[in-house]
């Protein structure tokens, strides 16, 4: 049995849980009864798609003081009633619900790929362990457009040559996709899976490793940029037309269905990847990324969304390197991000999500398979690519037979913003407050985790010269939240879990050599509006120059240099209205502890490791930790007149971390906290 969505109205068209019951038994429901929902994609859909990523089946709870859409539990069936969603029918209990898919929701719809509202009545006088389910069909938007794209430069590429080898391979990809409606529906969804230069072979699934070899000395740059990019845009003249925009960007999330590529996965932004790399000589190794995502949605009568999911982005990653001689490693990752949406009457939301960017990068592995068409046929092992070493294997080696010198760091800039102007009027798509009626406008950053050198092991990131090592990290985060309304509510979150210089690193010199980390975050989160409330949070935890990792200067005399600093700005300014800010930041210079859990090498032996610094003559750590919390408003009702603002910070130069020389060891610290929380009612002036 159905319920068919009008898309004559608005993609969240309105059903009430009465009309859901007697859809499911025929008779009106009883008084005061209740049905259990859960929102399912039928497994024989084979795109694998989860219910968050479709949408979200939403219902108006009337039991709060300001009614307002709140999503059902998504439990799926056969889950306990008491872990679900308890929806009220019956007299004097009949409620609203609506179902809002997302942009990739469209590509699914059809009369052969419903979306099941699972149901599990619990009424008076129902059969005992009786279950229903309605399906919801989704019309086609008016335009929907949708486009997938990838750029390798090399995949799966092996060379061995008796001389000297360059391989350059620059890659430049651009990717977007539009919609445009009027008076109607537009949807924009856009799939980048793979941007990157040299991938070889995943190590979880083959034994095999793909190898570039020299004789001589090898040169592999490789330098990847692209634009990716997703736009939804509609308009509207007609009373109750309400017509929505939804924007979505994925960038190495997931494969799109039944596309066949050279590469194994969606690997997302990458300059070298899985791969091993010999010189018989000198080695100079680059692999650098910098792309940039844009993502817009904005209409004049509707919902207006624009959604941005990142996965990886890495400069170099689970790749090896030996160079008989000297060896230059430069491993960079850069990614810049726009989110907007913009509506004129409704609301309008704008997320993004990044999962991890990485400079130089070793993930651990447990077992491999060595037939890929038989996942039974595996073997245990602990290493990633090694090139030339027997069994045991170890985690990626990065081996000079001169000296080493690394390059590295991350590169975040992130802009979410969100914009409603609003019209006091509870239109079809929108809550049911009795304040502004639903008008919002929410913009939400959720940045991940951002490293120079990272591995998710302890120690697993092993780096060794006979000579120097020089390690240079240069990291920066650069974000801002922004959420504005004229006639509506503004919220503006955002959060970076870690922007961290080294993590679980193992540098070994057989002479002296150097540390120098720069590591910046800078975040503005702001939410501003006339007539309706303001909430404002940021969060920029761990930004951390130098992490739990293991140096050792067998040479002495290493000089190492830290430097960590953080500057924040969260604001909520309301004129008739509420004002929440909230800021929360930790700093460090050299710490162990950043709050990060870990795994260790699978062994049977535990593989001993603890932070600590041997051999250096000079240690420096600097720790800067600024911060404002500022929230202020002029008037409002009697229920809308609070202010509030709290600033949560931590910095500390040196933490957990053990020295050792048999010379002699000059350590400083210095560590600055400034600390600002603003409260201010009756004016707007900060």
């Amino acid at each position: 049995m159905d319920i068919t969505l009008n898309q004559s109205q608005s993609i969240g068209d309105l059903f009430s849980s009465d009309q859901l019951y007697e859809k499911l038994l025929g008779p009106s429901p009883t008084p005061n009864s209740y049905l259990t929902l859960s929102l399912e994609l039928p497994p024989d859909v084979d795109f694998g798609f989860i219910s968050p990523e479709n949408g979200s089946l939403q219902w108006l709870d009337p039991r709060v003081a300001q009614p307002a859409w709140s999503d059902v539990v998504t439990t799926g069936l056969g889950t306990p009633p008491n872990s679900a969603t308890r929806i009220p029918i019956g007299i004097g209990q009949d409620v609203d619900l609506r179902f809002i898919p997302t942009a990739e929701a469209f590509q699914l719809a059809s009369d052969s790929h419903p979306f099941t509202v699972a149901v599990t009545p619990i009424a008076i006088g129902d059969p005992p362990g009786f279950t229903g389910s309605v399906n919801l069909q989704i019309r086609d938007s008016a335009a929907y457009s949708y486009a997938t794209g990838q750029a390798i430069g090399l995949n799966a590429v092996n060379a061995d040559i008796g001389g000297n080898l360059m391989v350059q391979v620059p890659v430049r990809a651009g990717i977007s996709v539009s919609s445009a409606g009027v008076t109607d529906n537009a949807v924009a969804l856009l799939d980048a899976t793979n941007i990157g230069g040299v991938l070889g072979v995943d190590p979880t699934r083959y034994t095999n490793d793909t190898t570039l070899k020299s004789a001589a000395n090898l040169q592999v740059l490789a330098d990847v940029s692209g634009l990716v990019s997703a736009s939804a845009h509609t308009s509207a003249d007609i009373e109750d037309a309400y017509a929505d925009a939804d924007a979505h960007t994925r960038f190495g999330i997931k494969s799109p269905p039944g596309a066949t590529s050279p590469a194994d996965k969606a690997q997302g932004g990458f300059g070298i990847l899985n791969m091993d790399l010999v010189a018989g000589a000198d080695a100079n190794v680059r692999g650098t990324t910098a792309i940039q995502l844009d993502t817009s949605s904005d209409s004049t009568s509707g919902r207006a969304r624009a959604t941005t999911d990142v996965g990886d982005v890495a400069g170099v990653g689970d790749s090896a390197v030996q160079a008989a001689a000297d060896l230059n490693l430069t491993g960079i990752a850069g990614i810049g991000l726009h989110t907007a949406a913009d509506s004129k009457m409704g609301s309008a939301e704008a997320f993004t999500s990044v999962e991890n960017l990485r400079g130089i990068f070793s993930d651990s592995s447990t077992a491999i398979t060595t037939d890929p068409h038989d996942e039974t046929k595996t073997v245990s092992t602990t290493s990633l690519n090694n090139p030339g070493a027997t069994e045991p294997k170890v985690f990626d080696p990065y081996s000079a037979g001169g000296n080493l010198a690394i390059d590295t760091g991350a590169k975040l800039t992130a802009l979410t913003e969100a914009s409603v102007v609003g019209d006091g009027v509870g239109d079809r798509f929108e809550g049911a407050a009795e304040f502004l009626k639903g008008d919002e406008a929410t913009a939400i950053a959720d940045l991940g985790r951002a490293y120079g050198l990272m591995s998710n092991a302890k120690g697993g990131l092993q780096m060794e010269a006979s000579g120097r090592v020089d390690l240079n990290i240069n990291s920066q985060a650069n974000f801002t939240t922004l959420a504005d309304a004229v006639a509506g509510h503004a919220t503006a979150k955002s959060e970076l879990l870690s922007n961290n210089g080294a993590v679980n690193a193992n540098l070994l010199a057989g002479d002296t050599g150097s540390i120098n980390s720069n590591v910046d975050t800078i975040f503005k989160t702001i939410a501003n509006t006339i007539n309706g409330d303001t909430t404002a949070k940021g969060t920029a935890m761990n930004t951390v120059g130098i992490g739990a990792s293991e140096f050792t200067f067998t040479g002495l005399g290493a000089l190492v240099n830290a430097d960590a600093n953080t500057n924040g700005l969260v604001r909520a300014v309301s004129t008739l209205g509420r004002a929440s800010s909230e800021l929360n930041s930790s700093t460090g210079g050299i710490v162990a502890n950043t709050g990060e859990t870990w795994n260790t090498i699978s062994s049977p032996v535990e593989v001993p490791f603890k932070a600590s610094m041997s051999g250096a003559e000079q240690i420096n750590a600097i720790a800067n930790n600024t911060g404002f919390a500022q929230a202020a408003a002029v008037a409002g009702s009697s229920g809308h007149n609070g202010v509030s603002a709290t600033a949560n910070q931590a910095s500390i130069g040196v933490d957990g971390y053990h020295f050792s020389t048999s010379e002699s060891l000059n350590l400083s610290s210095v560590n600055n906290v400034d600390s600002t929380a603003q409260a201010v009612f009756g004016t707007t002036s900060l």
